[in-house]
């Protein structure tokens, strides 16, 4: 496993939930106070990226929690972030089904990594490398 690529990654999609989050807020504004949904969907987005960028990064938080265990994290916030935009439409349930099993999958794999150090996504454990 490419543990340098895989956190540049990170940073790279870490860069993209912020920006992502931050066009969100700019283009709704403040409407994006009477949307609650699409408020918590921008706000999970961008934490999301803030654990992914923290992944890229050597800091005293990647010392206390492992890259991956961050990355994780972010993936447990971007899975419950996907569905978020579809709740709510009764006209689009499949594409809520959809999102939500999507999203479900994200999250496995980021308790994954948060909990069990990748044992079972991965098929090693990436704790074995600190």
């Amino acid at each position: 496993m490419n543990v340098r690529r895989n956190r540049r990654l990170s940073g790279v999609i870490g860069a993209f939930l912020i920006l992502l989050a931050v066009g969100v807020v700019t283009l709704v504004g403040t409407d994006l106070v009477s949307e609650p949904l699409l408020l918590a969907q921008a706000a999970l987005l961008g934490v999301a990226g803030v654990c992914d960028i923290v992944a890229a990064t050597d800091t005293a938080l990647t010392e206390r929690w492992g890259w991956y265990q961050w990355s994780g994290l972010g993936n447990i916030l971007l899975g419950f972030a996907l569905p978020l935009a579809f709740v709510g439409s009764g006209e689009q349930l499949f594409i809520l089904g959809v999102t939500a099993i999507g999203g479900l999958s994200l999250a496995a794999m980021g308790l994954d990594m948060v909990a069990f150090h990748g044992k079972y996504t991965r098929g090693e454990r990436l704790d074995q490398e600190r």
